[in-house]
């Protein structure tokens, strides 16, 4: 079973623990660095920075350790955290994160998807910029710029993924969490 950890405010990881608990997911909130010897999977997520900064700076030495055994998602301004120039500093990419008082929706077309279109709801304002060619853009928007990019293990999305209806997003980002879990396991 696929065990994901997460960080962030407690009404958007009780949000994160409904959604991926449909999914038949286990997840807690990441409280003390031994609870992450027992994840596959870190969602890091916010509404501002300091919903997370504080416990993700005392667990990032931790967390950079095991890098290379755990999948990534960062949503919203959580996405800021794996920026370079940010906390973790886990993506080739700039991660911007400008508090906004105003949410905004606007509609998402994900290629691959069978229902490739969804509402997403963008609050704070969080740009991917300086992106490099190791990076990929899996969902752009004309207005937002890229607003879902992958590096390897590493997800981060630009829009607040827990008041989206369709969890394409986490479907994505759990498949990659069990790719790499497998490959582990071998």
């Amino acid at each position: 079973m696929i065990s994901i950890g997460m960080i962030g405010p407690p009404v958007l990881l009780q949000r994160n623990r409904e959604i991926l608990q449909q999914q038949q997911i286990q997840a807690f909130s990441i409280i003390k660095e031994t609870q992450l010897t027992q994840i596959d999977g870190l969602l890091i997520t916010g509404w501002r920075q300091e919903d997370y900064a504080k416990q993700l700076y005392r667990l990032r030495a931790p967390v950079k350790s095991r890098i290379h055994e755990l999948s990534l998602l960062g949503i919203a301004a959580g996405a800021a955290a794996l920026g370079q120039n940010n906390l973790l500093a886990v993506m080739n990419c700039d991660v911007l994160c400008r508090p906004s008082c105003t949410f905004s929706t606007s509609i998402l077309e994900m290629p691959g998807f069978t229902e490739n279109r969804s509402a997403a709801i963008f609050c704070p304002e969080i740009q991917f910029i300086n992106l490099a060619p190791s990076l990929g853009i899996l969902c752009q928007h004309p207005r937002h710029g890229p607003v879902i990019v992958r590096q390897g293990d590493v997800l981060a999305c630009s829009y607040i993924a827990e008041w989206t209806a369709h969890p394409h997003i986490y479907h994505y980002w759990l498949e990659m969490v069990a790719a790499l879990k497998n490959s582990r396991d071998f």
